[in-house]
């Protein structure tokens, strides 16, 4: 029942390719000796970085980890999923520092953080250079700190939106002005009495 041939290849893509990546899992964590996983993680930290609930008054930041395996020997993979086409985007990266950015907070005793996306369309992991928690420290907590400001005030004087090829995809159309706009198609006026 998917709209086009397209769209309905690509579910076809997923469906076969999530059983290949559930056999490299259980692979992947024989060979790590993976002690825990976590499966749809949310974390979140307040303004000075201190782990909070996730729904807390005082999250400042949040996010929802698609997967995290802590390993014995201290390491953790945060595997990101998408279920598009693989491609390049710095978005996606700076998406998964701060994954690692929120995951330091919690995650205590961490040697390195592994992050990594998981293409499920063409059933391939792409894995970042490994992160020491110093570097996360110095250097990811204060950029995404500064990415989240800059957001926060070029919204200041009202929300500016752009559309794009994600809008179809976004949570947030219930509240986005330009999806707003989109809904309601212009419709024909009356013709004026006594025209047809």
């Amino acid at each position: 029942e998917l709209a086009s041939k397209d769209q309905e290849d690509r579910h076809r893509r997923i469906c076969q390719n999530i059983p290949v990546f559930l056999e490299r899992i259980e692979d992947f964590r024989r060979k790590r000796h993976v002690g825990r996983q976590f499966i749809e993680h949310r974390l979140a930290m307040d303004s000075e970085g201190t782990p909070t609930a996730f729904y807390a008054g005082n999250a400042y930041y949040r996010g929802v980890i698609d997967a995290g395996y802590r390993y014995g020997d201290g390491c953790l993979a945060l595997i990101d999923h998408k279920t598009g086409m693989r491609h390049d985007n710095a978005k996606i990266v700076e998406q998964l520092e701060g994954y690692a950015v929120l995951a330091l907070g919690v995650f205590r005793n961490v040697r390195k953080v592994i992050l990594g996306i998981h293409w499920i369309t063409n059933a391939q992991v792409d894995w970042a250079q490994p992160l020491h928690p110093e570097q996360i420290a110095e250097e990811l907590r204060p950029k995404v700190l500064a990415n989240i400001e800059a957001a926060a005030l070029a919204v200041a004087d009202g929300p500016r939106c752009i559309e794009s090829a994600w809008c179809e995809r976004c949570s947030y159309r219930s509240v986005c002005p330009q999806a707003q706009l989109a809904r309601f198609e212009p419709i024909d006026v009356d013709p004026e009495p006594g025209t047809s």
